[in-house]
């Protein structure tokens, strides 16, 4: 049985990951670059925490977003690739901090390359966890064919040998069909092309665009995927329809636009820009 305990790798020890996914079996496929995610970190190469006696603390990351730079020891920049075929690309001149305890991930249209230039960060690098309940509070952009998501990438999701267990990608929200209302979880795994498996929780209406923020919570165990909207259990996927992924994985917040979507429309460029933020992200050994 795999431990709960949770690692973090040293700052020099940034993966080269390709780009990720994050999004449905439409956004896979048109995907220019794909973040595999990797296989679990080796033990010489985590920060390991000592086993004792003493009781741990049960809160294992927290970024509150205060001040107004982005903290380099938690998060990276998601590299500037391009997603969605051509309609979109991650900016980091779209990534910022609002002084007032926020993380702004922008989305503008680039008219003059016809496409959206959005917000994307990761703690790859940084933080990695495997079992464990992940929550962070946002306040979604309202903007068709554009969507926010929280998401993980766990293991090597490219892996096609043993299903979920190499590796799965967790897209804990996203805020796809926003203009109408709707949001939906999902998990993506044996990779991205002939053999893409994935499970989703199909639309759900929660009233997420009502300028408020929510918060959106996954509860990784042996057991289940539980997925959670402001408190509340919105989907729950069990081994015989998706394998509980072991490995360990990084957060992921972003921005993303897609021709499929609705992006380059007239209503979609007269939206635009739009803001997703971010109140807080935390993760606990056991939910809280």
């Amino acid at each position: 049985m795999k431990s709960k305990l949770f690692r973090i790798l040293p700052l020099l020890l940034c993966g080269a990951l390709l780009i990720g996914c994050g999004g449905t079996a439409s956004s896979a496929d048109t995907t220019a670059s794909t973040d595999t995610g990797t296989a679990a970190p080796t033990e010489t190469a985590l920060q390991t925490e000592a086993v004792t006696e003493e009781p741990q603390s049960n809160l294992l990351f927290e970024d509150n977003f205060d001040g107004t730079e982005l903290d380099d020891s938690n998060w990276e920049l998601c590299p500037e690739w391009e997603r969605q075929g051509t309609y979109c690309i991650w900016d980091n001149g779209m990534t910022s901090l609002d002084g007032e305890g926020h993380l702004v991930l922008r989305a503008e249209w680039d008219a003059e390359n016809n496409r959206v230039k959005s917000g994307a960060v990761r703690t790859n690098g940084r933080f990695w966890g495997d079992y464990g309940y992940y929550e962070a509070a946002i306040k979604f952009p309202v903007a068709p064919g554009t969507w926010g998501a929280f998401w993980m990438m766990c293991g090597d999701v490219s892996g096609e040998d043993l299903g979920a267990e190499d590796g799965v990608e967790i897209d804990i929200i996203e805020s796809i069909g926003n203009d109408w209302g709707a949001s939906n979880h999902a998990l993506h795994w044996d990779g991205y092309g002939d053999n893409h498996k994935q499970l989703s929780s199909g639309e759900l209406y929660y009233g997420l665009y009502d300028g408020n923020f929510h918060t959106f919570g996954l509860e990784r165990t042996e057991e289940a995927y539980v997925f959670y909207i402001d408190g509340k259990e919105s989907w729950r996927v069990t081994p015989d329809q998706c394998a509980p992924c072991p490995e360990y994985g990084y957060m992921k917040l972003t921005i993303e636009a897609a021709e499929w979507a609705g992006a380059g429309t007239d209503a979609s460029i007269s939206a635009l820009p739009g803001e997703m933020l971010v109140d807080y992200v935390r993760v606990y050994r056991e939910k809280p």
